[in-house]
């Protein structure tokens, strides 16, 4: 992995704390801040460059929208179409237009999925309780 040096100006009390948590951990002030910065923020790699810029906004988004983010859910009227074609699709009843819109729902579906795992994740970095599988 490569690294990239970075100058920041920090204000006294955050800075403070960092050397805090730095001196009692007896670790790098550099691993402390990194450390932080990398929990702060959702990881982007495994999307397209496209939906990551949407995924970051989500980073600067307060507290309520986060919620309405991760709450969101797909339209019922796109969610009753895509129960419909994969249940054509399973009987092999699906015309070739028909598998195409499928794929573009399904692809709604994915996007919506990964932005709603993205904001819960931001919102438990910022200490919220969040649904898990088991809850």
């Amino acid at each position: 992995m490569t690294t990239q040096t970075v100058t920041l100006k920090l204000p006294e009390p955050l800075y403070r704390s960092a050397r805090q948590v730095a001196e009692a951990t007896r670790r790098p002030l550099e691993a402390i801040l990194t450390d932080s910065i990398a929990r702060a923020l959702p990881p982007l790699d495994d999307v397209s460059p496209a939906e990551a810029a949407e995924l970051a906004k989500l980073a600067s988004f307060d507290d309520a929208s986060l919620w309405r983010e991760a709450r969101a859910t797909m339209n019922p009227v796109e969610q009753a179409k895509i129960h419909e074609l994969l249940d054509r699709q399973g009987a092999s009843e699906l015309a070739p237009a028909e598998h195409v819109r499928l794929q573009d729902l399904l692809d709604v579906y994915g996007r919506l999925m990964v932005r709603k795992a993205h904001a819960y994740l931001l919102l438990a970095r910022r200490g919220y309780r969040v649904p898990t599988q088991e809850n």
